[in-house]
């Protein structure tokens, strides 16, 4: 007997209870689910956010948002083959998938539109530059706050070491600031910030890593767990998923892997084809790298070779049609290559046990994909025009974390005090608060609400609302545009 049943997968449940009493359907749901995510804030940013080029204005050459939906209509795509194959096998009732093929391929779809919602300004650059300055300056802050709020208390004693730090925030809180990661703020972003209320089965599909920050990679999870997918913050979150859709420790849902196999689909051929049009690459240049990568990584296939040179024969010198003639075989292929992993894989990815992505395996579409990897990396990723505006939102991150330290320096009860209308004691706070997002301080009181109803020590507490506080300044900085960020660091370091 099949042991695979989506319907204990895909939910019409949500984390905040529905309002009205109206008759509920998966695909209702479902597209509910589309309404509120296209609808969202977080999506719009993705539109003036880094895919390769930052501060881009060739407004051909992709942002966060075109390249989401480039990655949904992929996705889209995979799910249909995946569902057409199961169909033709007969397969469809015994999986339970049988009428509700549309909420399976809604939930993929939604899944990628998300993807990069936590991604910071400037990319990749960006989880780096707020990971290290909380790495030099975290502590120091912290223990300005702790030292200045024993000192309200009168020196109450409490449970903190002579550094001021408890084992809370050793062991679990500070590592876990000190990785910035895009996926994780992702979750974080939707669930705890825009509180856009997702079905479990949506939030799951987005969750590609199975650890947070502060905990190790657990033998036999390497690949799931190569990068934290969810902060402290919303580990509470990741248990209640976890029970309703029956999704075994350390485990992924398994419409993770078709969004993730999208996602590789997509960028590894759009970078290229960015910088053919920006000139970083030239058509005869980007053949030739690539038959040279391809020999490193395959000494006897020629499948990439031909298609390259069926794309040149296509084309006839021009670069559009060249990449248009290269992608379409190679989608085809990829997409192929990855619904039959997915069937071939089926137990281990419905449990979400399947260590490895879909396109892996050392086959020719696999290899292909390594070898459009490298050649980006190698030619693309290390341009000047790719590293000269890196460097300056560098600059500019960096320096509005610097704006803002004073914040993290208060004392937790000072911090709660900025609120008010006369508060000449903390003159510059007092007007760095007022630039914070009202929602995102909304969710900074909700969490210090949630510390309030718990048993934790005093000590404990304030590292928690302390905690809690940074999440507050990262979610704002990161939460703005490539073009925001250069403009407020200008305008409030009067430059």
């Amino acid at each position: 007997m099949d042991t695979i049943d989506y319907r204990s997968k895909l939910t019409c449940d949500r984390p905040q209870p529905r309002t009205h009493d109206q008759p509920r359907d998966l695909i209702t749901e479902t597209e509910s689910n589309r309404g509120r995510i296209i609808q969202s804030a977080a999506l719009r940013r993705l539109q003036q956010k880094t895919q390769v080029y930052p501060l881009e204005t060739n407004a051909s050459v992709r942002s966060r948002l075109t390249h989401s939906l480039e990655v949904q209509q992929t996705a889209r795509y995979l799910s249909k083959t995946i569902l057409d194959q199961l169909k033709h096998s007969g397969k469809l009732v015994n999986y339970g998938l049988a009428g509700i093929e549309t909420a399976f391929t809604n939930l993929v779809e939604m899944s990628c539109l998300l993807h990069d919602v936590g991604n910071p300004p400037f990319g990749h650059f960006g989880e780096v530059a707020f990971s290290r300055w909380v790495q030099e300056h975290g502590q120091d802050c912290h223990r300005k706050a702790i030292a200045r709020q024993t000192m309200i208390q009168q020196g109450k004693p409490d449970s903190h070491d002579q550094n001021g730090h408890s084992d809370l925030f050793t062991h679990v809180l500070f590592p876990d600031l000190c990785v910035f990661e895009g996926n994780a703020q992702g979750l974080r972003i939707i669930h705890s910030l825009q509180s856009l209320n997702l079905t479990w089965s949506q939030l799951a599909a987005t969750i590609k890593y199975t650890r947070a920050p502060y905990q190790d990679a657990q033998t036999g999870f390497h690949y799931r767990q190569k990068k934290p997918g969810f902060y402290y913050s919303e580990q509470g979150l990741i248990e209640d998923i976890c029970q309703y859709l029956k999704i075994e420790k350390h485990c992924r849902f398994p419409l993770v892997y078709i969004m993730e196999a999208a996602d590789d689909i997509s960028y590894c051929i759009a970078d290229l084809e960015d910088a053919m049009d920006k000139g970083i690459l030239t058509l005869r240049g980007l053949s030739y790298w690539l038959n040279e990568v391809w020999q490193e990584h395959s000494a006897t296939s020629d499948y990439l070779p031909k298609l390259i040179k069926s794309a040149e024969t296509f084309a006839s010198d021009n670069p559009q049609d060249f990449i248009r003639h290269l992608r379409s075989h190679l989608v085809r292929d990829l997409v192929s290559y990855a619904a039959n992993r997915y069937l071939d894989q089926h137990d281990a990815v419905f449990n979400g046990t399947l260590d490895e992505p879909l396109i892996d395996g050392g086959s020719d579409q696999h290899l292909a994909l390594k070898t459009l990897k490298a050649v980006a990396i190698r030619h693309v990723f290390s341009s000047q025009e790719k590293e000269t505006p890196e460097l300056r939102g560098h600059a500019a991150l960096r320096g509005l974390l610097d704006i803002y330290r004073p914040i993290l320096e208060l004392p937790r009860d000072d911090f709660a005090k900025l609120g008010q209308l006369d508060n000449s004691e903390h003159f510059i706070e007092y007007r760095l608060n007022h630039r914070l997002s009202r929602k995102y301080k909304a969710a900074y009181l909700r969490a210090i609400q949630q510390v309030e109803q718990e048993n934790h020590s005093p000590a404990e507490a304030n590292d928690l609302e302390w905690y809690f506080r940074t999440r507050l300044i990262l979610d704002y900085i990161s939460g703005m545009t490539d073009h925001f960020v250069l403009t407020e660091y200008q305008t409030l370091s009067a430059i």
